[in-house]
């Protein structure tokens, strides 16, 4: 890494500007690795070493030929250039370099922009070139960018924009800063207008371009290695009072930080990029698939113990939210960070296609654990999962939430974060989605952390799943220092499928595989897709406006007049009094002696919402 932190430097000269003696010449051994590539297909076609896989750095036209379609590319704007770029500078050095940069390059100025087809989807595609004066925003630039993207919102085109180098045109003097400006009041257009932007960030973006435009994008994407940020690295090393780390300021760093959705490899950049905007343009063109099979009613399955369903929900080999969305969904595209300084792993988000069906998906997701150790909601990860409800909301996508968790982290460091404000901003959010969405508790529902993204048209739930009011573990610490669970509890705050199912808070249980799903993976998702599908399919005959009533209704009269919820509440009533006083808890009547010849009820939301 440290080798490659100062090759990167080594791209531009001492007067910080491009060193283009790296930009057009063919390489018989890789710079980085030493090894040879001259012969390599993957280096002949797209500059990418095969052995270390290094990026070289590639020119705008070969951008285009990577990602659009043969002989789709129509340039626009092509003959927008100043008239006398010299007017900027008093130095006849200025006018001197743009001239040589021009006859090198071929271009007339940093930018190349045009419509062209990605897959199978038109879209505006902008490319920044880092070897016309190492990609700098100029007026020009500026207004070529802007100029698309105006046309693309224009036209209801997705736009995706390659920026390599992006920084200051210092001989422009304060032209140059001003492009920012210009083109962010261009990029809200596409926003207006409910256009999907994706960026890719190549080896270099810095400066103006990065700090402007290519943050605003819906999907940012990286390739391996490039470095990415406000300032030039040589900057950074210089006023930095510490070493750097050795990933500093590189699209990595950025990932980890929560800056970034995807480090994508220049291979697999073209495929990505297409898939992602045949899934966000899929309402405008009907691409979805309902032709499904649907189960005429839910099946049946059989009741299970509490203690049995604790035991199953919190197997450590239960599949989790990212096995379920890489099973059922082809392709899944995570989008990771919350745009603003972590990644929390607890919460996995992206978009991707369920049998043909093009969707937005949420998982809450319990991370690797040592022993004693427990899974939470944290404010970062309802901040990324904020980021994709807007997005399925923006671009008319339904939203499934698979939920796993104790409940929203109890820790100082969660608390300073805002965790109350992210709970609270996720449930509005949840509300307002004007598509069908389904939640599934896949494992444990632990108190307002699982409520946090649950608040669906439909809510399903894994017939060994639980639902528990409270955070059952840092609530009882006081009472229980070890943390443990034990059956008593079990039987007072864990609500199994059925007693979901019974309290009107589940609408549906799926089945899975006796014991657990974890004894059949497989076969658990199966039937988990299809629980999903039949769902959303019966959603999609509703009207916006009848989805967005009905769901309301349901949430507002949840629990009204039922006899079982009363119980409920009684019972957690009494267990807390217990905990907090030391009472013995009152007797309740045997939930297996009620389970026995009970038969399946309606959801009380459901008999609201009919009424």
């Amino acid at each position: 890494m440290r080798n490659l932190a100062n090759f990167l430097v080594h791209l531009f000269n001492r007067d910080g500007e491009p060193d283009r003696t790296y930009l057009s010449v063919i390489h018989d051994r890789c710079l980085f690795c030493e090894e040879p590539i001259s012969d390599s297909p993957s280096y002949i076609t797209y500059r990418v070493c095969p052995f270390c896989r290094f990026h070289y750095t590639v020119t705008a036209r070969q951008r285009i030929e990577l990602l659009a379609v043969k002989g789709s590319f129509k340039e626009s704007y092509k003959y927008v250039s100043s008239m006398d770029p010299i007017s900027f500078s008093r130095r006849s050095r200025y006018k001197n370099l743009f001239t040589q940069d021009q006859t090198r390059t071929g271009l007339t100025e940093a930018a190349v922009t045009g419509v062209c087809r990605i897959g199978d989807t038109e879209a505006m595609l902008i490319v920044l070139d880092f070897g016309f004066m190492g990609g700098t925003m100029g007026s020009v630039v500026g207004e070529k960018i802007s100029m698309a993207f105006e046309n693309a919102a224009r036209r209801g085109i997705p736009a995706v924009a390659v920026v390599s180098g992006g920084g200051v045109r210092i001989q422009e003097g304060v032209l140059s800063l001003m492009q920012m400006a210009k083109t962010v009041t261009a990029a809200n257009r596409l926003r207006d207008e409910e256009v999907p932007f994706i960026v890719v960030l190549a080896n270099p973006s810095t400066g103006q371009a990065y700090a402007s435009f290519a943050n605003l994008a819906d999907v940012i994407m990286a390739e391996p290695g490039s470095l990415i940020g406000l300032s030039p690295l040589r900057t950074l090393k210089e006023v930095s009072k510490i070493p750097l780390p050795l990933d500093a300021h590189t699209a990595e760093a950025h990932v980890g930080h929560g800056l970034l959705d995807n480090v994508v490899d220049r291979e697999n950049l073209q495929p990505r990029i297409s898939a992602l905007l045949r899934i966000l343009t899929a309402h405008k063109h009907g691409k979805s698939n309902h032709q499904i099979l649907l189960k005429s009613e839910p099946i049946e399955c059989d009741a299970v113990e509490p203690w049995e369903a604790v035991t199953a929900a919190r197997n450590s080999e239960r599949p989790q939210a990212i096995a379920y969305f890489r099973s059922m969904m082809d392709p899944f595209i995570e989008l990771r960070g919350d745009r603003l300084n972590s990644d929390d792993r607890s919460i996995v988000a992206g978009l991707g296609f369920m049998d043909g069906q093009p969707m937005a998906v949420i998982g809450q997701q319990r991370r690797p654990l040592v022993e004693g150790e427990r899974y939470h909601v944290f404010p970062d990860g309802l901040r990324k999962a904020q980021r994709v409800i807007d997005l399925a909301s923006r671009f008319k996508l339904p939203l499934v939430t698979l939920i796993d968790t104790q409940g929203a982290d109890p820790g100082l460091e969660a608390e300073e974060q805002g965790i109350g404000n992210a709970i609270a901003k996720t449930l509005s959010s949840m509300l307002t989605v004007p598509t069908p969405m389904v939640s599934v508790v896949i494992g444990e529902g632990g108190s307002e952390g699982a409520l946090a993204l649950s608040l669906s048209d439909r809510i399903l739930i894994q017939q060994y799943a639980v639902y528990s009011p409270m955070s059952v573990n840092h609530t009882l610490g006081a009472a229980h220092h070890d943390y443990s669970l034990d059956r008593e509890t079990a039987e007072a705050l864990m609500l199994t499928a059925h007693d979901c199912r019974e309290l009107g808070i589940a609408d549906e249980i799926v089945p899975e595989p006796e014991g657990g799903a974890h004894v059949d993976p497989r076969e658990a998702s199966s039937v988990l897709q299809t629980a999903i599908l039949t769902n959303l399919v019966q959603l999609a005959k509703m009207s916006q406006g009848k989805l967005l009533k009905k769901r309301y209704h349901k949430f507002r009269r949840m629990g009204e007049g039922s006899g079982h919820s009363q119980e409920a509440m009684s019972r957690e009533v009494n267990l807390l009094m217990s905990i907090t006083y030391g009472d013995k808890p009152t007797e309740t009547p045997s939930r297996s002696r009620k389970r026995k010849g009970r038969k399946e009820r309606p959801a009380e939301a459901e008999i609201a919402s009919d009424d």
